[in-house]
Formats: C-alpha cells, structure tokens, sequence
C-alpha cells in the first residue's frame, strides 16, 4: 500500500478512537461496537495485512467458542507463545463473534471477571483479551512512523514480511528493518498523548508522579547528550501508576518509542 506520513496519523487517530469506543463501550452494546471495530480492521491495508502476515489461526473456532461459552466463567481463550500467534488468534475469535453474532457479556466474557456485574465483565474481556490485540496493533503503526522519518509529503511503499513493515520511499526498494530513529515530534506527540490520558487518573500523587516522569523525559530525550539513567528512572515511575487501560495504552506507546534509545 503507499500512504505518507500524514495518512499513517490519520490511520493512528482512527484506530484509537475505534478502540477506545469498544473499551469504553456498554455492554448492552458491545457486539455492535464490535463489530465496527473489526470491518475497520478489516478496512485498512496496513493493519489487516499486518494481521494476516502472522498467519492463519489453526483452532476450531466453533468449538473453542462454544467450549469457553458452554463453561459458564470456568474457562478463558488461551493467547499463544508468540506474538504472531496472539494476534491472529485474539483477531480470529473476534471476527467469529462479529460474523456469528455471539453474546459476549453472556458468553466468552463470563469468565474474565469475577464480578456478576456484565459491565465488569466486559472491561475484563476487553483488557485480559483484546488489548492484546491493541497493544501489538499500536505498537506495529508507531514502528512504521518512527521509519517513515518526519516528512509527511513523502510517499512510501509499506509491505509486510514476518511482521516487519518493508518501506520504500516512492518506487525505490529497501530491505525490512527493525531500527528505530527517534524524533523530537514524534515523543512529543507521544507525550502529549500520555498527559491527555492523565485526566482518567484518580489520585493527585499519581497525577503530579506522572507529569513529572513526562518532563524528565521530554527534556533528555531531546537533549544533545541524555542520560539513560534518568529516562529509564523517569519510565519506571510511569510503569508504576496503576492507571486505566486508555492511560496505560499512552504510556505503552511512549516506551515502545522510546526503548530503543536506552540500549
């Protein structure tokens, strides 16, 4: 597929607020939001061929659905060792719900929370089972920015081979590669996204622990010379705050742009 820079935002953008919709969704109507969430999937290049470049999922699917179904909250979906294996399996099981039209809440989800609240049920599921998903979607996109550089009126040629994104600017070919140039934009947009998320914290200790990581990292990072210590200090202390599944999701984001800097 050929896309910009300013295309892959958008593409980010859309695919976060689709999968904050389905965190934050009811569940009276989750199978609806849920089904908008995989047709987006399905939707877009660069997010499906990234899926389906992990290969095929090779469980029964009716069975395994009914059998998680059919146990009454003993039984979860298992995820994989790998994560290739993650990711085509958790897509596999939610595109069956969406095609079959499977209760969740009364369903699948009974045995992810404890509580005989549905909700709680739901907000179980989504952060035991379909963050997964999420988080290695995030993680893929932020890896194809970070490659892509700054310039957003570039064009580039994105393939996927062995869940590497292959990036080739207009017709020209390169070789898939796993490193990661960080820019100063880039972490900003980064952050920023993690002090948005801020708000949804309960506690004022660990709203201020939080913003101040943020300044930490927001000034080594872009300093001519950083010190890692700091940073990695600065990370753990995010790491630390038991926060909700959007902030956690921001912070995420954040150290998987930032790591490679500390090696």
């Amino acid at each position: 597929m050929k896309l910009n820079r300013k295309e892959l935002r958008k593409i980010q953008y859309d695919f976060n607020s689709c999968s904050n919709r389905l965190l934050q969704a009811n569940y009276e109507d989750y199978a609806d939001v849920l089904g908008k969430f995989v047709n987006y999937i399905d939707s877009t290049p660069i997010i499906s061929d990234y899926i389906h470049d992990c290969g095929s999922c090779d469980w029964n699917l009716e069975s395994e659905v009914k059998e998680v179904q059919g146990s009454y909250g003993r039984l979860i979906f298992s995820l994989g060792e790998t994560d290739s294996e993650e990711i085509r399996n958790v897509y596999a099981v939610l595109r069956y719900l969406v095609e079959n039209n499977s209760s969740v809440y009364r369903g699948v989800a009974m045995g992810y929370s404890s509580s005989s609240k549905w909700q709680d049920k739901i907000k179980g599921f989504n952060e035991r089972f379909v963050m997964v998903l999420i988080r290695h979607v995030e993680s893929y996109l932020t890896k194809v920015g970070i490659d892509m550089g700054i310039d957003e009126k570039n064009i580039y040629n994105v393939t996927v081979q062995n869940g590497q994104a292959i990036i080739a600017n207009d017709n020209s070919s390169v070789m898939a590669t796993t490193n990661i140039g960080a820019t100063a934009n880039d972490i900003e947009q980064l952050i920023d996204a993690v002090r948005t998320k801020m708000d949804t914290l309960t506690s004022d200790e660990d709203k201020e622990a939080a913003s101040e990581s943020l300044e930490v990292i927001e000034a080594e990072v872009i300093s001519e010379k950083p010190k890692k210590s700091m940073i990695k200090t600065a990370i753990a202390s995010l790491q630390a705050i038991k926060g909700t599944v959007e902030f956690g999701s921001a912070v995420a984001a954040l150290i998987q742009f930032v790591g490679p800097m500390l090696s």
